[in-house]
């Protein structure tokens, strides 16, 4: 059996955590650069605003109906996650963070929960939102997409008073006759089009069907969908892997026109990647430059520069990639282009423990056999600091390298003219109580 806890509206529920005056109004998060809608309170939703919606869209409807309307805060949304994270591992042992606000408990190996589903589902319901003071939906199945069906109704049916458990046969399938096919895990649009092209417009339909069928049509993944809706448990809990891929890129809210601010940019992002490298005790071979404009320009030719940098020995030290990343720039860089967006991607990513040295590196440097723990000290000091010092994912780093620049000149970082205060990662804003 499994459980998936979902957090209600996640950063809606977080802006209004630290806000008693926002309980029963209308909240909507941004993008970044305040761009779209990508979060809405259940206010929000009954007043029609749609999700991905362009702020500028709906900017005077919000104002008509007071609309709290707030900048994403991650370093809050983060945070937040992390204590509804401990708070469920503290109550199963073997927890899958799925995403910020969602996590599968695997539960046969629990006696403590199998002897009563429900009443162990509305404990976890009520001690999360007692800890952490987020709602959340609990919804409990034979397999993980029988879990995310449960968590569905849970959430829209108040019958379910936020916890549903689906073990009886005829509830199961009552369910999937009134719930449509696109409401299904891993079914998406395009996916639910070419269902309905087919005559299967409801959850149930897809249950009964052929499971080889499926497979013909669909390929594997949904053959495995169908699979699960009938309780064969294709989907385990998956162990965090380390990431074969990292990326770093962010848009800009003003147009870049100058080399180096461009390069500061550039420099700034090969700088998060190291230390993401460095999280997961990894390194990489290889770092992907790359810069655009906007491909949506009606007055500008869609432009991007891209170009690649092989490291001779596999690392994460952020000196050495910064300097790698400006080298790149300097020989793909066009001028006369009004970039709107750029970053690094890291690929040929292993384990630190894996890296074999190179048999005819014999610079200088490298003769030096305690150079690598050196570098491997200055970067954990690098990053014990800034791990203490930082309290915003967007706060430049305390320590970092100055072709960075300073983030107080930077006119082209991210807006975010609607952010609420870092309520509990940074000492000047929290709360008080008078």
């Amino acid at each position: 059996m499994y459980a998936l806890i979902d957090c209600n509206s996640f950063y809606a529920s977080c802006e209004k955590l630290f806000r008693p005056d926002l309980k029963h109004k209308p909240v909507v998060v941004l993008s970044n650069n305040d761009g779209c809608v990508v979060a809405r309170s259940a206010e929000a939703k009954a007043l029609g605003i749609r999700m991905g919606v362009p702020f500028f869209q709906v900017k005077d409807f919000c104002k008509q109906h007071n609309v709290e309307v707030f900048s994403s805060n991650y370093a809050l949304y983060a945070d937040m996650s992390h204590r509804v994270m401990s708070t469920l591992e503290s109550l199963c042992p073997t927890v899958e963070v799925y995403s910020i606000d969602e996590a599968f408990l695997y539960l046969a190996d629990y006696p403590v929960a199998m002897q009563n589903l429900e009443a162990y589902g509305k404990k976890v319901k009520q001690i999360v939102e007692m800890y952490t003071g987020i709602a959340v939906g609990v919804g409990i199945g034979k397999t993980k997409t029988l879990a995310k069906l449960a968590n569905h109704a849970a959430k829209k049916y108040p019958g379910t008073r936020g916890v549903c458990v689906l073990e009886n046969d005829r509830w199961i399938r009552r369910l999937m006759q009134i719930t449509d096919v696109g409401e299904i895990w891993g079914v998406g649009r395009r996916y639910k089009k070419r269902l309905s092209d087919l005559g299967i417009d409801t959850v149930y339909q897809l249950a009964i069907c052929e499971p080889g069928k499926i497979r013909q049509h669909f390929g594997v993944v949904l053959e495995r969908t169908c699979l699960e809706l009938n309780g064969q448990s294709c989907l385990g809990i998956e162990q965090v892997e380390p990431k074969q891929q990292i990326i770093s890129s962010r848009s800009f809210s003003n147009r870049i026109t100058c080399q180096q601010d461009l390069e500061q940019a550039i420099c700034g992002h090969a700088s998060k990647a190291a230390s993401k490298l460095r999280v997961q005790q990894s390194v990489c071979s290889f770092m992907t430059v790359f810069a655009k404009n906007s491909p949506f320009s009606d007055t500008e030719r869609y432009t991007p520069i891209s170009g690649q940098y092989q490291f001779t020995t596999p690392t994460a030290d952020t000196r050495v990639m910064v300097a790698a990343a400006r080298e790149v720039l300097n020989h793909i860089y066009k001028q006369g282009i009004r970039y709107a967006k750029a970053g690094v991607m890291l690929s040929g990513i292993c384990q630190h423990d894996e890296v074999q040295l190179d048999l005819f590196d014999v610079t200088g440097q490298d003769k030096d056999c305690h150079l690598e723990e050196k570098q491997t000290a200055l970067m954990a000091v690098m990053d014990e600091l800034n791990k203490k010092f930082k309290q915003d994912h967007y706060q430049q780093n305390a320590l970092f390298i100055a072709s960075e620049g300073i983030k107080k000149e930077q006119t082209w970082q991210m807006n975010r003219k609607l952010l609420s205060p870092c309520y509990t990662t940074r000492l000047k804003d929290l709360v008080v109580v008078k």
